[in-house]
């Protein structure tokens, strides 16, 4: 079974990089992309995502944190990884719609990371 994320990343070069790093595992399909809280929440209730990468400093009047509530109520059944560069891991955990946090400076972690939130590391990747 494929999970549906959606990327939330205004920087263009993130963006790919982000799609790079997770493309190598073929259950993950990335169906969305927004730049700013109002698209994130539009693909989120559109797609009704399993997950939703979150970059803090988006474009627009709303940042990531305060959108994560907002993108929660359009898809319930979605994760939230909070995916930024800056030290946010206290608010992140103060922010119950918030599922994990992950600094870009560790995107290393990043497949890992949505694997295990998925529960898709103990499973092999088809071939």
């Amino acid at each position: 079974m494929n999970s549906v994320l959606v990327v939330v990343e205004d920087d263009h070069d993130m963006h790919t990089l982000i799609t790079i790093t997770l493309r190598v595992d073929s259950r993950l399909q990335l169906q969305g992309h927004a730049a700013t809280a109002e698209e994130a929440i539009e693909a989120a209730r559109q797609l009704q995502p399993n997950l939703v990468i979150l970059d803090h400093f988006i474009d627009g009047p709303i940042m990531g944190l305060d959108a994560a509530p907002l993108i929660k109520q359009a898809a319930p059944s979605a994760q939230i990884l909070l995916f930024t560069s800056h030290d946010l891991r206290v608010e992140a955990r103060r922010e119950s719609a918030v599922n994990e946090y992950l600094r870009k400076h560790d995107i290393q972690q990043l497949l890992p990371t949505v694997r295990r939130m998925l529960g898709l590391d103990k499973q092999p990747v088809p071939v």
